[in-house]
């Protein structure tokens, strides 16, 4: 990870700025408040300046004795931190002061120590006494604070003989004391400089200290927080962490440790469990193993007593009528005579013994192909004629059944792999099952069709139709739904193992009262084994 995508380095960054910000404006306000304070001294004690230069001067006024002024004047301008001093008459004219270049000169109205009263805007503060305050840079290049006291006519001054003012006239003039303010801008520099340096020295403290703090009560325990979880990770279930504290990540790891026993716990449960699942597993195997020999004995036991009760009622009704027939010819022909009409019932005797033995053989043929199969006789066949025979085959009972007969196939031949005889054993089983389910007539469909290299058969009748259970167990050997002594129930069972033996596929679609639709596919080609014999 990344140093500044780290929650130290965030955390630190943050501190770091928010002391810098404070430290910043603890700093400015200091400083600021520092000049504040110098610079209210300084105007304080230019009050005191000029509230004693005139206090001094007052009497000397008064007196009309120009060198006691001129004296005092000069005594107060040597005095430490006073720039100048100096007075105006009511002309503008420097009357008195501390520098003697300056005396009898004419300043402007426009002048700074003439804009308190002559001048339309200034920048000057008025003092709680009434004086004008002004700051502005001298020609040495350092700042001066100007504080114009006005110099009021008082009554002593009106009736005075020596230079009589009017009474109307309410000020003599001004007295203007200068103060250099370049020590205290020193000094505030100072101050400047001082508080820059420590509050820089505050932030490094601060901030080192806050990175220590940090780095061994945040950084490192959340470094082991997340190495913890990652051993955890990868396995390591047994891993704790070192760290013993009361505060919330105290409680984190208190709380990841716990967690970290119970997973070891648990997977040792689930390892002893798994060992033993295996045992388990074997044991129960083994048991379902002997009960499913079982089962499959039962059901070979049971098969087996199905097919021999199927069989042996199969087989039981043509004997019988062979049995009995035979039983007859004999006693026939142990009589001294035998007419015409006793030897032709003999013969349709023997007839119906042949019959009957046939069909015996067919019970027995079925039941072999079913048990264990024949190999087909696969030749190129012409499905029209297969599907032509079939039909010459059952005509006479479509005709006594009343059904009406559809068949639909191509105009050419459609030539198929087969075996012949077996697809059309299959073809009529499916026809006889479609006129026996309409016993009162309805309509027989045969459709031949061809696609994709495959062929179709599709035979649909509106007979009675079969139940959505017995569409289930249709093509099972011995299942049928017709009265006992009609039919064994492999007819459609044989078909279907043909059909599977051309690796064709045979359905039915159907519902109760709406009749039948069986759908024979085959491939032409013959069967996946037929090809690679011929590849």
């Amino acid at each position: 990870m990344r140093l500044y995508h780290t929650l130290s380095f965030k955390l630190i960054a943050l501190i770091f700025f928010a002391l810098f910000v404070v430290t910043l404006g603890v700093s400015y306000v200091h400083v600021e408040a520092q000049s504040s304070f110098l610079e209210r001294t300084v105007h304080l004690c230019a009050e005191r300046a000029s509230a004693f230069a005139k206090a001094a001067l007052l009497q000397g006024m008064q007196e009309n004795h120009p060198d006691v002024i001129r004296q005092t004047i000069s005594d107060i301008g040597v005095a430490r931190g006073i720039e100048r001093v100096s007075i105006y008459d009511k002309n503008g004219r420097i009357a008195y002061s501390s520098v003697e270049s300056q005396v009898n000169r004419v300043v402007d109205t426009r002048d700074l120590a003439c804009a308190p009263c002559h001048g339309e805007s200034s920048n000057f503060t008025q003092t709680s006494s009434q004086e004008f305050m002004r700051i502005y840079d001298s020609d040495a290049g350092h700042r001066v604070l100007g504080l114009i006291t006005p110099i009021n006519n008082m009554q002593s001054c009106s009736d005075a003989s020596c230079h009589v003012h009017p009474a109307e006239q309410t000020v003599l003039g001004v007295l203007d004391v200068q103060m250099s303010l370049e020590s205290i801008d020193a000094q505030a520099k100072n101050v400047r400089v001082v508080v820059i340096i420590s509050s820089l020295l505050t932030f490094i403290v601060l901030a080192g200290a806050t990175a220590v703090f940090v780095f061994f009560f945040v950084h490192k325990p959340v470094k082991s927080v997340i190495e913890g979880t990652h051993k955890l990770a990868t396995g390591d279930l047994g891993h704790t962490i070192p760290l013993r504290r009361k505060d919330e990540l105290g409680q984190l790891v208190k709380s990841f440790n716990r967690m970290a026993h119970e997973l070891e716990r648990t997977k040792g449960q689930l390892v002893e469990w798994s060992n033993t699942l295996e045992d388990k597993v074997a044991s129960k195997t083994e048991e379902l193993n002997k009960v499913q020999v079982q089962i499959l004995h039962m059901e070979k036991m049971a098969s087996l007593g199905k097919l021999s009760s199927v069989i042996a009622h199969e087989l039981n009704n043509p004997l019988a009528g062979i049995l009995t027939y035979a039983r007859l010819i004999e006693k026939r022909l142990g009589a001294e005579h035998v007419d015409e009409k006793k030897y032709a019932a003999m013969q349709k005797d023997i007839v119906l013994i042949a019959d009957e033995a046939r069909r015996c053989g067919d019970i027995v043929k079925n039941l072999l192909f079913f048990a264990r199969g024949r190999e087909g006789e696969y030749r190129q066949a012409d499905l029209n004629e297969v599907i032509e025979k079939t039909i010459k085959l059952v005509h006479h009972k479509i005709d006594l059944y009343e059904i009406r007969l559809d068949v639909h196939v191509p105009v050419e031949p459609l030539l198929a792999t087969c075996d012949q005889n077996l697809i059309q054993q299959t073809v009529l089983a499916i026809i006889m099952n479609a006129i026996e389910a309409m016993p009162e007539g309805g309509r027989l469909s045969v459709f031949l069709s061809s696609d994709n290299g495959g062929a179709t058969i599709r035979i649909t009748d509106t007979g009675i139709g079969i139940s959505e259970s017995d569409q289930r167990m249709i093509f099972e050997p011995f299942f049928t739904t017709k009265e006992e002594g009609h039919g064994t129930g492999l007819g459609l069972s044989v078909a279907y193992g043909i059909i599977q033996s051309h690796d064709g596929r045979i359905t039915v679609e159907s519902a109760p009262g709406k009749g039948a639709t069986f759908t024979i596919s085959i491939p032409i080609f013959g069967p996946a084994s037929y090809r690679q014999e011929h590849a």
